[in-house]
């Protein structure tokens, strides 16, 4: 027989219950003890104040810019020339190899005229949408973005081209308009001051020429976003990001926690399976086994058991027909 402890003021709280509320209290700490660090939220924070670091009037060149001679988009030849090589370009596709005359010629028209004259021409205000929704429209013209950038990657390696562009930088960022939506913008120099890496905080000024809207992956998903070469100009000074503080016994705690919860409730899972056993006592097995001399207690009466009277033939099942008897014929009668 199953023993059960009574307990007069309710349910106590089990053990595998309380040991997951400690866990769970332990991880609630640690993110409390992250979440305190003014560097976790530096992110969101100097979004503002490198935006208001210069305004977008003030931006000048860092250094002497390199010019080459050259036609441009000015010149109506050349821009009927490149139409031929515009009609190869595939929007929400990725960056082919036969679009790359076009990807050359844009960088040479870049290269043939100052930073200043190329965003007295440019469009600043072309929303994001247009550019996605029509790309072609939009194609080979200039167009000026002040951009938040948190990437910028080198390509010491380009191919043979035209321009004779040794090494080319990629820069992704987005603007206030386009929100979390990206740009991806393509330059032959470097401005001064603005570093290389995949998560760095600074603000440039493109003007360049949109080439397509181009795609690549994140997460496992295929996404869009403008391509466009140009130039840059660094807008403020980057923010150095301090790293993040760490405790080196947070993982050791964590470890050893986990490994202590997951002993504990997997031998607490073993102890409640073999408690749930039913156990009979002997005394129990002896009274199952025999019926004939054995003193059962009726909880309904206090004297002797009920037996059945003779013409009281009940089965103990539907299914046991010992007890029934086959029924009498009827008796013959007589006239």
């Amino acid at each position: 027989m199953r023993r059960k402890t009574a307990r007069p003021y309710g349910q106590s709280v089990n053990r595998i219950r309380l040991m997951s509320m400690m866990m769970a209290m332990v991880v609630l700490w640690m993110l409390y003890n992250r979440l305190k660090d003014p560097v976790t939220w530096r992110a969101i924070a100097d979004d503002k104040e490198v935006r208001a670091a210069v305004p977008p009037e003030n931006v000048k060149p860092a250094a002497p810019e390199k010019l080459v001679p050259g036609p441009n988009d000015q010149d109506p030849d050349e821009l009927a020339s490149i139409e031929d090589q515009f009609e190869l370009i595939v929007d929400r596709a990725p960056l082919r190899e036969r679009e790359m005359d076009a990807y050359w010629r844009l960088m040479d028209w870049s290269l043939t005229q100052p930073f200043d004259e190329l965003g007295k021409r440019a469009k600043d205000d072309v929303p994001f949408t247009k550019l996605w929704e029509q790309p072609e429209r939009y194609r080979g013209k200039l167009i000026r973005l002040r951009l938040h950038v948190r990437r910028v990657v080198e390509h010491d390696d380009a191919p043979k081209n035209p321009s004779d562009v040794a090494n080319v930088y990629e820069a992704w960022g987005w603007t206030d308009e386009s929100r979390s939506f990206p740009y991806v913008v393509v330059f032959p120099e470097l401005p001064e001051g603005l570093p290389i890496g995949t998560d760095i905080r600074a603000d440039i000024v493109f003007v360049g020429y949109f080439l397509k809207i181009m795609t690549y992956k994140a997460f496992d998903n295929t996404r869009g976003a403008p391509l466009l070469v140009g130039r840059v100009m660094l807008a403020s000074q980057p923010v150095a990001l301090a790293p993040a503080k760490s405790d080196p016994w947070i993982i050791p705690l964590v470890l050893i926690g986990g490994t202590i919860f997951i002993g504990y409730t997997v031998w607490a899972g073993i102890r409640s399976r073999r408690k749930s056993q039913v156990k009979m006592l002997p005394k129990e097995l002896s009274v199952v086994g025999s019926s004939e001399g054995g003193n059962f207690d009726n909880p309904f009466s206090q004297n002797e058991a009920i037996q059945p009277s003779s013409d009281q033939r009940i089965p103990s099942g539907i299914f046991d027909f010992t007890t029934q008897t086959a029924a009498s014929p009827p008796s013959e009668v007589k006239t």
